[in-house]
């Protein structure tokens, strides 16, 4: 309402300005008389410029209104010919609808190319994420079929060495030294077969099997399973916010959901340190029709590098760690029909955004 008289109010004093001039003029001087029916113009054009049909034709009547008493009164009569002031006064109106309607067909055009242009950026933005994520699939696509022939190719030498390890251990008593190295060359082939078991979970996901779930009983089995894994009694630094509302069921596989979950919450732990905390919470996203989980930890955060790799298979800023977890995440959790995100939360920490579809299964091919 401000910003309305803000913009009328001068060219309300402009049509009041020509008005006096004709008042104040003698009825004698013609051509003044004229050239001021004229300037009446002036504000029709600006008001319709503010306010389009509406304003030009309103500015029209207003002028209309104000000058019909110096035209046709006895007061400071208007010397002009009846014909002439009644012609004029139908051009005021005619003048301020027609520049009113080209100044809004006008905006209307700006308005649809704004929105033309808004939808182009978002189109482009969309055909960049899309080509990303075909390079990205085409990529662990390669890698995963490199990864189950490399496991392969490992796995049966490697079990033939713990099996003969186990054999010459055997030969030896307690404490001697090459029982001692036999059993350390034991607890690494046990451990690389643990390795070659994810290379191949990443490489041949297992079938997923669809279960009516509940989110929230999801994060709380995983912050249990955490809190069990603690070799001190301190509670485990992690907090859950309730939602604010019940969240609706998912559709999707019990075991890979909260193989993801524990995926982003150890690795929250990790990245927060000693004395860290790590904040879970859930949401749904009515207008996407989707179940947000949102891990924030207060660690360092994310490098550049690391968001752009975060979830490209064995990427891993870690001393020990394979960098699977968090791309064997990221396949189940598109396998769901999902999304999960990373970015770097403002002042401090990581954000880790794990997105599902809400009541209908939506599994995808792998």
């Amino acid at each position: 309402m401000r910003s309305a008289l803000v913009r009328y109010l001068p060219i309300a004093a402009l049509i009041a300005a020509v008005s006096v001039l004709h008042y104040a003029t003698d009825p004698s001087a013609h051509r003044l008389h004229d050239i001021y029916r004229r300037l009446y113009y002036l504000p029709i054009i600006l008001a319709a410029f503010a306010g389009g049909v509406r304003g030009g034709t309103l500015a029209a009547i207003a002028v209309c209104v104000v000058y019909w008493p110096h035209a046709f009164g006895h007061y400071t009569h208007d010397p002009g010919r009846p014909a002439e002031k009644i012609l004029e006064m139908v051009l005021y109106v005619v003048v301020g609808g027609v520049t009113g309607l080209l100044v809004s067909r006008e905006a209307a055009t700006k308005e649809r190319l704004r929105k033309t242009a808004d939808s182009l950026q978002e189109t482009l933005r969309e055909k960049e994420r899309m080509e990303e994520e075909l390079i990205r699939s085409a990529r662990l696509a390669a890698v995963g079929k490199l990864s189950a022939g490399l496991a392969h190719e490992i796995r049966n030498p490697l079990t033939s060495i713990k099996a003969s390890a186990e054999l010459l251990a055997d030969d030896f008593p307690a404490g001697h030294p090459k029982r001692d190295l036999l059993g350390t060359l034991v607890r690494e082939a046990v451990r690389l077969n643990g390795v070659l078991t994810r290379f191949l979970s990443f490489a041949k996901p297992l079938p997923m099997k669809e279960r009516d779930l509940d989110p929230l009983e999801g994060i709380a089995e995983v912050i249990a399973l955490l809190r069990g894994r603690r070799d001190d009694d301190d509670e485990t630094p992690i907090r859950f916010r309730e939602p604010e509302g019940p969240l609706p069921r998912v559709k999707g596989d019990p075991e890979q959901i909260r193989q993801v979950l524990l995926n982003v919450l150890l690795n929250a732990l990790q990245a927060s340190g000693e004395g860290g905390r790590v904040d879970v919470f859930a949401s749904h996203i009515k207008e996407s029709g989707r179940i947000e989980i949102v891990v924030e930890d207060d660690g360092p955060g994310f490098s550049r590098e690391a968001l752009e790799n975060l979830f490209t298979p064995f990427f891993t800023t870690k001393d020990e760690g394979t960098g699977l977890g968090l791309a064997i995440s990221h396949r189940i959790v598109e396998s769901h029909g999902g999304r999960i995100r990373a970015s770097n939360r403002e002042g401090r920490g990581a954000r880790i955004v794990i997105e599902l579809p809400a009541g209908e299964s939506r599994f995808l091919d792998n």
